[in-house]
């Protein structure tokens, strides 16, 4: 008898492409349950990982995420039957080293996300994109890597040299900022929005998505009050590290902050 994982979870993606890409997922799901196969999903935003992994663990299935780096933000995971050993290498992932042919320029992350999107490829065949010495590291799936290392030459106009690269990536270290804000309240989506410069209404719409943590763990609440020494990262944005607040004479709340840029995309 065949078994079919749940599909009610549907409803929580209110986009239809979203929830397309969902049904897809729990699809996979079904084929490790019913014919007993290993499955590798597309990279993942983080909100759609932390959907998929909340289903696997439901169904009590073994599931591997990788990413091709340490930390990867946009991962695959290996999906396995029950006791079934999953490996590194089931990811199917490649690392690609790409830099300028003119030692002179210097590459920007839309330059590359941009090419590769004109090429034809969409989000999900491509994980992280992070900056290292003169150039870009960028993690795909196996089954592309090919075509990029025969065919992609230009990224915006510059012309690039593209290569395999199987050792340990040397990317550059986040850049803290130290910075003071000042807020109305510590609610979350207000210190989002001052850290980083954005509107309150998107800073809840980064928290809605799941694109927020507190200290490594999801906040889905935009009214949380932040407390000194929280780490709040914001996925494809950056970190920001509390240290310490005080209130100013006009009652609002002062906050030093270390504010991390991620270097990733």
């Amino acid at each position: 008898m065949k078994h079919s994982a749940d599909r009610s979870g549907l409803g929580f993606w209110s986009e239809k492409e979203v929830r397309l890409e969902a049904a897809h997922l729990l699809d996979q799901v079904d084929g490790v349950l019913n014919e007993e196969s290993k499955q590798v999903t597309p990279f993942l935003s983080f909100a759609m990982r932390e959907w998929t992994e909340a289903i696997l663990r439901k169904e009590h299935l073994g599931f591997m995420v990788e990413g091709g780096f340490p930390n990867a933000e946009r991962v695959r995971i290996v999906i396995g039957p029950r006791g079934e050993t999953l490996e590194t290498k089931d990811a199917e992932i490649s690392l690609l080293w790409v830099r300028p042919i003119d030692s002179r320029v210097q590459l920007e992350h839309r330059q590359i996300l941009g090419s590769l999107m004109g090429l034809g490829f969409k989000r999900d065949v491509l994980g992280d994109i992070q900056a290292g010495q003169s150039g870009f590291y960028i993690a795909t799936t196996a089954e592309i890597a090919p075509f990029l290392l025969n065919h992609w030459i230009l990224a915006g106009r510059e012309k690039i040299e593209v290569s395999l690269f199987s050792e340990k990536p040397e990317v550059y270290p986040d850049q803290g900022e130290e910075r003071r804000i000042t807020v109305n309240s510590s609610r979350l989506d207000a210190v989002i929005a001052n850290a980083f410069r954005i509107s309150r209404s998107n800073a809840q719409e980064w928290i809605t998505q799941g694109m927020v943590r507190r200290d490594g763990l999801v906040v889905s609440k935009a009214e949380s009050e932040m407390q000194p020494g929280a780490l709040i990262s914001c996925r494809g944005q950056g970190r920001i590290k509390l240290l310490e607040c005080s209130q100013t004479r006009k009652e609002r709340t002062a906050w030093k902050i270390v504010l991390y840029r991620s270097q990733r995309h």
